[in-house]
């Protein structure tokens, strides 16, 4: 072997461990986050699943199988569940991103003195505590003194019953209720997208003729799909994460008409004790939740940018 080829050999041998070393240390920089990824979020997911393969008895827990899915998809609360969360993200979803993106866009076009004051009016129910508010609608739908009837009264309606504490209307009213809490999310949203929007392309338009509700909805709302796109996604996470404000305010009855995913696998696992039917709840929801995730990426696209404008 000349003495040219053994050192080019040499050379290339150097520059494998310089690229070697170098991987290894960029390694280090994401073993942090697969930790905190193993340890709060894989391990306990495949605990949650262990458990509910299993049934407890007297003599601790035996192994069941898929017996815990079964009783779960079986029994009749479970599809009463399944047909609140439709209607909750049925009514909410769409309800809060109409109402919020209205509110972006007469806040950012039509304010300018009192556009910080809006802006933190609108978005102060997002960050009150979930009991405050509680209390607060409890007494507005309270019947005979409420705030609600107050209003009802002067069309001739006369509440007998607190609307969350009539079968038919609770989830309903509940609805309500998350719609007031959580618009000013997606109006803060849409207030960072229409900020984002390229001024060239807006006066292009006015140039050419659009404005007021022409230029809303044919320029200003189809620029904003990024915008929509995550409301939507974070939206449906958000309908199966529910509990807080119904475990408060209903604890999921009357008669377990106001049900939701959380406060029924919290009813399961830790007032019944069937932690196997609760994690098989769990489970359940979570397949849900990414079957729904997946769908939404195929059929809107991952892309969470306007298209054809590139990041620096």
């Amino acid at each position: 072997m000349s003495t040219e080829a053994m050192r080019a050999g040499s050379a290339i041998a150097a520059v494998k461990r310089r690229s070697a070393s170098r991987a290894s240390r960029l390694y280090l920089f994401v073993l942090p986050a697969t930790l905190l990824f193993v340890v709060f979020i894989a391990y306990p997911i495949l605990w949650v699943a262990g458990q509910s393969l299993y049934v407890g008895t007297s003599a601790g827990a035996v192994f069941a199988g898929l017996a815990n899915y079964t009783t779960v998809l079986g029994d009749p609360t479970f599809w009463t569940v399944v047909r609140n969360m439709f209607l909750w993200g049925v009514f909410t979803i769409p309800v809060q991103m109409l109402i919020g993106g209205v509110l972006a866009y007469f806040i950012e076009r039509h304010t300018h003195a009192l556009r910080g004051f809006f802006r933190t009016m609108f978005f102060l129910p997002v960050v009150t505590s979930v009991s405050v508010i509680s209390l607060v609608w409890v007494q507005i739908y309270a019947p005979y003194y409420g705030i609600a009837q107050e209003y009802l009264k002067h069309v001739g309606i006369v509440m007998a019953t607190s609307p969350i504490g009539d079968p038919k209307s609770a989830i309903y009213a509940l609805i309500i209720v998350n719609i007031w809490q959580w618009t000013g999310f997606s109006m803060l949203m849409y207030i960072a997208g229409i900020a984002n929007l390229p001024t060239e392309v807006l006066d292009a338009a006015r140039i050419d003729g659009a404005k007021g509700w022409r230029l809303a909805v044919h320029v200003i709302v189809p620029m904003l799909a990024p915008a929509t796109k995550s409301l939507l996604l974070l939206g449906v996470i958000g309908t199966l994460q529910t509990f807080p404000i119904v475990h408060l305010m209903t604890g999921g009855g009357p008669n377990r008409a106001s049900e939701v995913f959380g406060t029924f696998i919290f009813k399961q696992s830790f007032v019944l004790g069937d932690t196997g039917s609760g994690a098989a709840l769990s489970v359940i929801v979570l397949v849900i939740a990414l079957a729904l995730s997946l769908i939404q990426i195929a059929v809107l696209g991952a892309r969470l940018t306007p298209a054809g404008r590139q990041r620096p």
